[in-house]
């Protein structure tokens, strides 16, 4: 399927991952001017979980792409309720108010539109017993004119790679890393805390007032290095030296493959929560999804 928007050429695959449970992965490659993205999605409910509670995509706001991952907390129908409810919460406020220029106004609108989705998640959540409780962790990424903006709330988490190194640019908004900060405990101990998947901050939570991390400038993008989002069942399961080593074995491969191997990696690791992955790259030349 092809669509035109502006300068920006689409083209979305939607195929049937090789998991069990039958998760949907999307390719899109994305063509500005002469420049090339391609972008790969995968999202599983993992091993353990009866049901996905994140919800994740990519769309277009003018020539701006916008990447999404929500990570859904309160249980099955709940926890999947609110990542959904977040995840289009965020692209109606986009769509409808657009994206300022410069680093403040685009922090700002991106903070805008968590609330909106706060606001739209805490009403959801009153309207039915059932979904009492529900929140969503949520991470927002901005591609423009070759930059990389972000802003994020919850333990969802962006990195910054090459052939050489894996860097996370995002802090965990969760109890361990509050420990961490306090000297409470070190990070060994932190690998096994019970509480170390505890989060305190999250789209609809009643525990906390919403508050939005934003990045402190634009990133760069540039060929042969990538950007990866992902939630939590991804990094619990695979550490950062396991997921480059990963990517830089498949770095040849189109990356809906690669995003759909790192899934599989996780799951074959014990695939104990939900995964969901996106992974950005520029390239000169559009490489050839091996799933169409």
């Amino acid at each position: 399927m092809k669509k035109n928007v502006g300068k920006i050429i689409f083209t979305i695959i939607v195929t049937t991952c090789i998991f069990l449970n039958f998760s949907k992965s999307r390719a899109m490659d994305i063509k500005e001017q002469d420049k090339t993205y391609d972008i790969g999605i995968c999202t599983d409910k993992g091993m353990v979980n009866p049901e996905n509670e994140d919800t994740c995509g990519v769309f277009s706001i003018g020539q701006d792409i916008i990447c999404v991952v929500c990570d859904g907390v309160g249980g099955s129908a709940a926890g999947s309720t609110a990542s959904r409810t977040a995840f289009f919460a965020v692209k109606e406020y986009l769509e409808n108010n657009g994206i300022g220029s410069g680093l403040l106004e685009i922090n700002h609108d991106l903070a805008a539109s968590f609330t909106f989705a706060d606001k739209k998640v805490r009403e959801t959540a009153a309207s039915d017993s059932l979904l009492n409780g529900m929140a969503t962790t949520c991470l927002v990424a901005v591609i423009r004119n070759d930059t990389l903006y972000y802003s994020h709330a919850g333990d969802c988490r962006l990195y910054a790679g090459s052939s050489s190194k894996l860097e996370l640019m995002t802090e965990d908004d969760s109890y361990i890393n509050m420990l961490l900060a306090d000297g409470e405990i070190t990070k060994r101990e932190a690998k096994r805390h019970p509480l170390r998947r505890a989060i305190i901050n999250a789209i609809g939570s009643k525990s906390n007032e919403l508050y939005v991390n934003s990045c402190e400038n634009g990133t760069p993008i540039q060929d042969d290095t990538y950007f990866l989002m992902c939630s939590d069942g991804l990094y619990e399961e695979l550490s950062e030296r396991r997921i480059r080593k990963i990517i830089k074995h498949n770095i040849n491969k189109d990356s809906n493959s690669i995003s759909q191997e790192l899934v599989l990696s996780a799951n074959k690791a014990g695939g104990n929560d939900n995964i969901s992955v996106i992974l950005i790259r520029r390239m000169k030349d559009v490489i050839p999804s091996s799933s169409k």
